[in-house]
């Protein structure tokens, strides 16, 4: 017999294969197979077929694959609630599929296509919305099954998956005033797939500016913004005519608004989406700032009073645009509106 190595050597091999093939093919049959790795003292192949790796005890090495094919690493993400669809693509060593077991009460593995004939199953892993209140990790490891399907022994072949848990994120009630800042600096912002969207720096600043925008109209007085005399709260003042889009009725908010805050807490908390980082850390800063937790002085000489999407229309003869931020465009007031208002104020007392 010929060595792997020897000149005669052709570079073919043939698998023992049972009944973990793909195709369900009779216990006993062979296939030819080329090689493409040696590694560890084991030999490698790669079958065009079957799709999947396997070695040379005839068992396909075990992979964790999203939906759309794509490897699971080490570690993922999920939050409360959220539901994770994957595959296991190959067999353990007795050419049976392995069984997959959670070490945490918050996280299951659920069996959904399970076929001993086909190298892949499909299962799915869910994370309880119930119990989960702070961060929490979860480990899946696999384990070489019995007939019954019972577990025997964990395959060191593959990796421990670790899960990290997350909480789910909620506004605050909508009566408050924090819950009502909460939704406004989200509907007025650009999120994260939002192409104004900078960076979540920018978007920081551009609610702490927004915040300081409402605090000095208040302060010089509602009724030069349009929104009538007796406004003297930040609820009042988010609530007048010609003041935010979509909150003159407010807890009602308009519809496009409404979809805009939905669609942010929604991705916030789905572990599964490609841009769940960016949103819950956007979701965080804008509850941050509506808790005053991040505050920003106001960056302007002559203080900040509007703000507007970038490069739209002014919103009057009296405001000179201060800085863009975060896509918004803030602006300031002449200083003969500002001296003439402050006047009108200083009279009335």
């Amino acid at each position: 017999m010929k060595g792997l190595n020897s000149p005669g050597f052709t570079g073919r091999f043939n698998v023992f294969c049972g009944w973990g093939c793909a195709g369900g093919e009779a216990k006993g049959e062979e296939r030819e197979a080329s090689i493409s790795e040696l590694s560890d003292g084991y030999l490698e192949s790669r079958s065009t077929q079957w799709g999947s790796t396997i070695d040379r005890r005839g068992f396909h090495l075990t992979k964790l694959l999203r939906n759309d094919g794509s490897v699971i690493g080490a570690q993922i993400t999920l939050v409360a609630g959220d539901l994770l669809p994957f595959k296991v693509s190959g067999l353990g060593p007795d050419r049976r599929h392995l069984i997959l077991m959670s070490d945490h009460p918050a996280a299951k593995v659920m069996p959904v296509s399970v076929n001993h004939r086909d190298v892949e199953q499909r299962l799915t892993l869910k994370v309880s919305g119930c119990g989960v209140s702070c961060h929490q990790i979860a480990h899946v490891e696999a384990y070489v099954s019995d007939e019954r399907g019972h577990p025997l022994s964990r395959d060191l072949d593959t990796p421990r998956l670790t899960v990290q848990i997350l909480p789910r994120l909620e506004l605050p009630p909508a009566v408050t005033e924090t819950g009502m800042l909460a939704r406004m600096l989200i509907s007025e912002n650009a999120g994260p797939e939002n192409t104004r969207f900078v960076s979540l720096d920018e978007a920081r600043e551009a609610m702490q500016w927004m915040v300081v925008v409402l605090r000095n109209r208040l302060k010089l007085g509602a009724s030069h913004f349009a929104a009538g005399r007796d406004v003297s709260t930040l609820e009042a003042l988010i609530k007048a005519p010609n003041q935010v889009d979509g909150f003159e009725k407010y807890p009602s908010i308009g519809s496009l608004q409404q979809r805009l805050i939905d669609k942010v807490i929604k991705n916030a908390n789905d572990g599964t989406h490609r841009l769940n980082k960016q949103y819950r850390d956007y979701l965080e800063t804008a509850l941050a700032v509506a808790r005053s937790e991040l505050w920003s002085a106001d960056p302007c000489p002559t203080g900040l009073y509007a703000w507007r999407t970038n490069e739209a229309k002014s919103p009057g003869n009296n405001f000179v645009q201060f800085a863009t931020k975060g896509g918004q465009d803030f602006y300031t007031l002449t200083n003969d509106f500002i001296s003439k208002a402050q006047s009108r104020a200083e009279g009335r007392r």
